[in-house]
């Protein structure tokens, strides 16, 4: 908890009575993205106070990486590595990017040093 405490994140299971164990949601906290970035600035400017990921783990986690989407806010199509149906496109979640070592909270910090290099816009769903 510490860790996810230091990185300005948290995980949790989706289905709180814990019957899934496939489904998680990473929140990524605007007060822990550095606000002088694009993705600081744009969340500041929206107001949000985090960003919801959704991380999907299958059968051949952590062999393979877990599949990871963002719920919300909106993002335009393409800024900060957000395409399609919240769909996030980073090397780090492809077969030759992923490290086996790499645990969900890490997932999480990852994708938020990576969102925080990245540019674009966030808009109204």
């Amino acid at each position: 908890e510490q860790f996810m405490s230091e990185h300005g994140i948290d995980i949790a299971l989706s289905d709180l009575a814990g019957n899934d164990l496939t489904t998680w949601t990473v929140r990524i906290f605007a007060s822990g993205v550095d606000a002088s970035s694009d993705f600081g600035r744009e969340l500041r400017r929206v107001g949000a106070e985090a960003v919801e990921l959704e991380l999907w783990v299958g059968p051949e986690f952590p062999s393979a990486p877990p599949k990871v989407r963002v719920l919300r806010p909106c993002f335009q199509q393409g800024s900060f590595f957000v395409h399609a149906e919240g769909a996030l496109c980073m090397e780090a979640l492809t077969l030759q990017g992923w490290s086996a070592a790499m645990s969900l909270p890490q997932v999480g910090v990852q994708v938020k040093t990576m969102m925080g290099m990245g540019k674009g816009t966030i808009q109204s769903c």
